[in-house]
């Protein structure tokens, strides 16, 4: 399931930035993004068992998932931006 989560990904992030699911970008751009459930998935695990109370569980993988997007957020910034319909 996850891998066409990924090609179903790859292929918006490619139309939008004008490119084909085939380019490099939109593929490692959709592995990363969906890899953040990953994230999220092991960083609940990791926590679980010390969070005293579940929105102190909720804080710490919030604060896991957003330190890995912001890495990925800096690399994205480099990928071509959308392309408007009309362009299409």
């Amino acid at each position: 399931m996850m891998e066409r989560s990924v090609v179903v990904a790859t292929e918006v992030l490619a139309a939008r930035a004008g490119m084909t699911p085939d380019d490099p970008e939109p593929q490692i751009a959709a592995r990363a993004l969906l890899g953040l459930w990953r994230v999220q998935a092991d960083s609940l695990r990791k926590h679980l068992e010390q969070a005293p109370t579940s929105a102190r569980l909720h804080e710490l993988v919030t604060a896991d998932v957003r330190r890995a997007a912001q890495l990925i957020d800096a690399g994205l910034r480099t990928f071509a931006a959308p392309v408007p319909l009309a362009s299409r």
